[in-house]
């Protein structure tokens, strides 16, 4: 069966319509509602769903540029300090700007090289350490860092000046220890324990020594009283 056409839905236009498609005064149409309702009735649910329309909120002006801004203030602040020659604290402020989210790549350049300028400023402030306290405590800020062969530098020098100080022999062997060097690290740790005997307690609780606790020869050195000899 062929498909019937939907019918033509009228047009309002500002010509006279046809007879045909004029309602007539006073009837109903639509359901029994008038031309001018049906009109005002359309034009209420116009209304109505636009103000339905939920508004999509503006974004505030600036808050786009939030990160940023926050990030200047960040690094003006480091700016200061560096101008008070504040060396220390402009360096750590300068690294949580180069931390920080949102950083952009301007900031994040000047940043890190105004670091590099408090690094080298901090350097030239530290005095040259002259006795063997100074450079032994040179040597284990090194030693912590993992800068063993610096350390082992300062270390070296305060051996010329101290050749039987204990505990410069006993930081020696750390380091060579830490570097691979096992017959360095056992002689300087078997020379600190001939020197004064609190070092071999010492050396029990070094984890910096934990490459050395499978040797045979640390073990009998650093735990004589559980050696073979002993028990024998």
């Amino acid at each position: 069966m062929p498909r019937t056409q939907p019918k033509a839905k009228a047009r309002t236009s500002s010509k006279t319509p046809s007879p045909e498609l004029t309602p007539i005064p006073g009837s109903k149409a639509a359901g029994g509602a008038t031309a001018k309702q049906t009109l005002s009735a359309k034009a209420a649910g116009t209304r109505s769903s636009r103000r339905s329309r939920p508004k999509t909120a503006r974004p505030r002006a600036g808050s786009a540029n939030l990160g940023r801004s926050t990030l200047i203030k960040r690094y003006e602040t480091a700016v200061r300090l560096l101008y008070r020659q504040q060396f220390e604290q402009a360096r750590e402020a300068f690294e949580k700007v180069i931390s920080a989210d949102g950083q952009d790549k301007e900031i994040y350049e000047r940043a890190l090289t105004h670091i590099k300028l408090c690094q080298n400023k901090m350097a030239r402030r530290q005095p040259v350490p002259k006795t063997t306290e100074e450079l032994y405590n040179v040597a284990i800020t090194l030693i912590n860092d993992g800068r063993f062969q610096e350390s082992m530098k300062n270390l070296n020098q305060a051996l010329k000046r101290s050749p039987k100080c204990d505990y410069v022999i006993y930081a020696l062997a750390v380091c060579h220890c830490r570097l691979g060097n096992r017959e360095r690290a056992l002689k300087h740790l078997t020379l600190a324990i001939d020197l004064k005997v609190e070092n071999r307690f010492l050396a029990q609780r070094d984890s910096d020594f934990e490459p050395l606790m499978r040797d045979t020869r640390f073990t009998s050195l650093v735990f004589p009283e559980e050696s073979p000899e002993a028990t024998s």
